[in-house]
């Protein structure tokens, strides 16, 4: 058992996820660790901090929604770095990074059981280049399928499925995943 530290508390707070962190101290930002990056922070012990990661815009500017809320820290709990990954507890989170190599735009939807949160629209692509969306973060669970709809923009109606089995390679600490939605002609 680590005994509690009582004073200032010096450590390293360093993100890997993808999305930027916003850290916050008392209610107030602190500081904000974009993608890859860390910084040494010193804070008295009795402190509590949160953070959270930034959530991604759809291609029209709309926030997309994902399941990191808000995560809280004991600053005395804290010897020597606050590692931010996408192993939250023991819930292992994902994004995707998703190019779609068809003419028609998709909404993709991150299937979860009884949920559905609907998390992005993928344009089409174009003489320029595949279209491209990245999703928030979601639990990863044995029964989670990430889907592209292919006839409606609110995750209604047929479409390709993504099952968990083809979600599991993820990059370790972002969580990052890479996928293509590709003709089947």
């Amino acid at each position: 058992m680590v005994p509690t530290q009582t004073g200032p508390v010096t450590f390293r707070a360093a993100n890997d996820l993808i999305a930027p962190v916003t850290v916050k101290v008392a209610g107030q930002p602190y500081l904000i660790l974009s993608s890859g990056r860390s910084t040494q922070v010193t804070l008295p012990a009795n402190t509590r901090l949160t953070w959270t990661s930034a959530k991604p815009a759809d291609s029209h500017g709309q926030m997309i929604p994902d399941e990191i809320g808000e995560q809280t820290v004991d600053v005395s709990s804290i010897t020597g770095e606050l590692e931010i990954t996408n192993v939250i507890g023991n819930q292992t989170y994902f994004t995707a990074r998703i190019f779609n190599f068809t003419n028609g735009a998709v909404s993709i939807g991150v299937f979860e059981g009884p949920t559905l949160w609907c998390a992005a629209l993928l344009p089409g692509a174009t003489p320029g280049g595949p279209g491209f969306t990245l999703i928030g973060y979601y639990r990863l669970l044995a029964t989670t399928e990430l889907r592209a709809y292919t006839t409606s923009s609110d995750c209604t109606g047929s479409y390709v499925a993504w099952p968990s089995s083809q979600l599991s390679d993820i990059q370790a600490k972002s969580g990052l995943l890479t996928l293509s939605l590709e003709s089947t002609r």
